[in-house]
């Protein structure tokens, strides 16, 4: 049976860049957003890739539960999920006994300030934080915190704890990739995944915080609570 490793991330985290390390590996297949579609469906919430997703993916709930069941010459299994993606599913639908959780989170304030060129007026819906603490209460011991401020100052170190976590191998491929974009890629692409696909692999770098506006502090602050009780469970928090 294949192993699956769900990674639950927040928008702007660095989860398209951890698929493509993924999918370096050789032996996983990896899948980008496959809840998508009924995310859209199921919340009715405008995103710039909307109509693509609507059109082009499976949306009832049968139908994605479906479409993530690993195949048969699986060995390991990569779902990109986005955190919120879970709205209208039940835990049961999306664990399972060969199953581990990974959850991908980021201080707000780089968060807001990235997000808020694509989506003006963000709600604790897009963020995700509150489905990620749910989602590690849920998943117990299955689930492993990772922040991407680690992920990105010191890549091949939390890289090769997260293997260890999964019980995978260190495949050294996994910090490099061509540039430009993935047969996996999903159709929302062209809207938010240029600068990775100018990229050939992880470069350290310190992630970047700005000020946010007084219009969102509320949200910044409730956002921060769940980060903060997120953070103190991570790989080499």
């Amino acid at each position: 049976m294949a192993r699956v490793v769900a990674l639950w991330a927040g928008p702007r985290n660095g989860s398209t860049a951890t698929m493509y390390s993924f999918a370096q590996r050789s032996d996983t297949r990896v899948m980008d957003e496959p809840l998508f579609g009924h995310f859209l469906a199921h919340t009715g919430v405008v995103r710039p890739s909307r109509e693509d997703v609507l059109n082009t993916m499976p949306k009832s709930r049968d139908d994605v539960l479906q479409s993530i069941e690993p195949k048969e010459e699986d060995d390991v299994l990569f779902l990109k999920h986005m955190a919120n993606h879970i709205e209208g599913l039940a835990w049961h639908d999306v664990d399972g006994p060969k199953h581990k959780h990974v959850i991908l989170t980021r201080h707000p304030d780089g968060v807001l300030h990235s997000y808020r060129q694509h989506i003006a007026e963000p709600t604790m819906l897009d963020l995700s934080y509150a489905h990620q603490r749910r989602i590690a209460q849920l998943g117990g011991d299955d689930v492993i915190v990772v922040t991407a401020e680690s992920l990105f100052q010191e890549p091949e170190s939390t890289l090769r704890a997260l293997c260890l976590s999964l019980e995978l191998p260190w495949e050294p491929v996994m910090m490099t990739w061509r540039s430009g974009g993935r047969k996996e890629d999903g159709v929302w692409a062209k809207h938010w995944y240029s600068s990775l696909h100018a990229s050939t692999g992880w470069q350290p770098r310190t992630l970047t915080n700005a000020d946010v506006p007084s219009g969102l502090k509320k949200l910044r602050e409730t956002c921060l609570e769940h980060y903060i009780a997120l953070k103190a469970k991570s790989l080499n928090h």
